[in-house]
């Protein structure tokens, strides 16, 4: 299992656009012959959209409305729409300026995000112009269906407890996996929620939903009504797509969830997650707030997959370990300070790399936390990139 971590996952949700296309028909899926049925995209996207008006305070459009109590739904919306527009004011202003002067601003390779459960807001953050974006952690997706099948004082307290997660999450873009593991059974499952949250926030339009799951070969099966029905009895789904698009645009983006054990121990019995990453080949990467586990031997096979796919990588200091980095080809850029780890468990010699490297470089502004801060609270971030590559 991986430690309790604090994670930055800030995010919003999804606009009437999805449910009109539903009641227009429009919402079809794409994909292979496992893809499921248009009755069944149907089904998911009126669910989501339930989903998307109660958290994101948007009005009913038609369709299903979840019941809340008024009262409650108001207080929930009032205390998140402050923190939610304080949020962007402080991006636009402080963390978008220098992230756009990093990242590099041609996106069209995919993004790959390990550690990453319930953090689309922040990956859409770094990497606005994404067409795919993939991230990993144990949490699962859960089930998208689960909120209209409760009675209203469950779904006020699972409202209730989503709210303050959000809060949390985008005053001080952190969150412990805890939280995001228990909420995925709930009524209304975290990374649903902070996905669809960060789709709305970024000013996106989701246009279907679905779930899938991986074969031996990395090759993604989409679920059909009949497959979804099957697993309700045993598990929440754990791997989700969801496709989204600027208003204006008509090229559709792709955010898949895979709730998945990343360590070598889960790898060696189960590779097909492995296969699939592989499958991808040269992306764009990212990684923070991630219990130092890519520092670790037992997660060797992940990191090494990240090391071989990545041409750029932007992280705290829960990326890849200095001497690592220089082994496989990269170079690293600091950016704050670094006086040591945040978590106490951490290896002491890394530790160590990390704060010679850091003294070493020019000091590099950071106005703000990317990640966890280290030992000292101060703000610190890694960028790491293979010279020689090509975008």
């Amino acid at each position: 299992m991986y430690t309790p971590m604090l994670r930055c996952s800030l995010q919003l949700s999804f606009t009437r656009a999805l449910l009109s296309a539903c009641l227009l028909g429009a919402v079809t899926w794409t994909g292979d012959a496992h893809a499921a049925s248009q009755a069944e995209a149907e089904d998911l996207a009126a669910s989501a959209t339930a989903i998307s008006q109660l958290i994101n305070c948007t009005p009913p459009g038609g369709g299903p409305v979840l019941k809340v109590s008024s009262g409650l739904h108001r207080s929930y919306c009032s205390r998140l729409s402050g923190v939610s527009q304080r949020f962007l004011k402080r991006f636009e202003k402080v963390e978008k300026p220098l992230l756009s002067q990093v990242v590099p601003q041609d996106q069209n390779l995919p993004v790959l995000y390990p550690f990453g459960g319930g953090d689309l807001l922040t990956a859409l953050g770094t990497y606005p112009n994404a067409k795919e974006i993939t991230t990993l952690s144990l949490e699962v997706a859960g089930d998208v269906r689960a909120a209209a099948t409760v009675p209203t004082e469950k779904l006020d307290a699972a409202l209730t407890e989503s709210g303050a997660n959000l809060r949390r999450l985008v005053a001080v873009e952190h969150s412990k996996t805890t939280n995001l593991s228990n909420m995925s059974l709930s009524a209304l499952p975290a990374e649903i929620v902070f996905s669809l949250y960060a789709i709305h926030l970024w000013g996106f339009e989701p246009v279907a939903l679905r779930y899938f799951e991986i074969d031996p070969n990395g090759n993604l099966n989409y679920l059909t009504k009949d497959d979804l029905k099957q697993r309700r009895a045993f598990h929440a789904p754990a791997n989700i797509e969801l496709q989204f698009r600027r208003p204006r645009e008509t090229e559709l983006r792709v955010f898949r969830h895979i709730g998945t054990d990343l360590s070598d121990a889960h790898f060696k019995k189960d590779d097909r997650v492995l296969q699939h990453l592989k499958s991808k080949g040269k992306v764009l990467a990212m990684t923070k707030a991630a219990s130092y586990l890519l520092w670790w031997g037992t997660f060797s096979m992940i990191r090494q997959c990240l090391a071989d796919a990545a041409v750029f990588m932007i992280s705290d200091s829960t990326g890849f370990p200095p001497a690592y980095a220089k082994a496989q080809g990269f170079t690293q850029t600091t950016y704050g300070q670094f006086h040591g780890s945040f978590l106490p468990q951490a290896n002491p010699g890394i530790i160590e790399d990390f704060i010679k490297m850091w003294k070493t470089q020019p000091q590099r502004p950071l106005p703000f936390r990317y990640g966890y801060p280290d030992n000292d609270r101060h703000g610190h971030m890694l960028v790491t990139k293979r010279e020689t590559a090509t975008h």
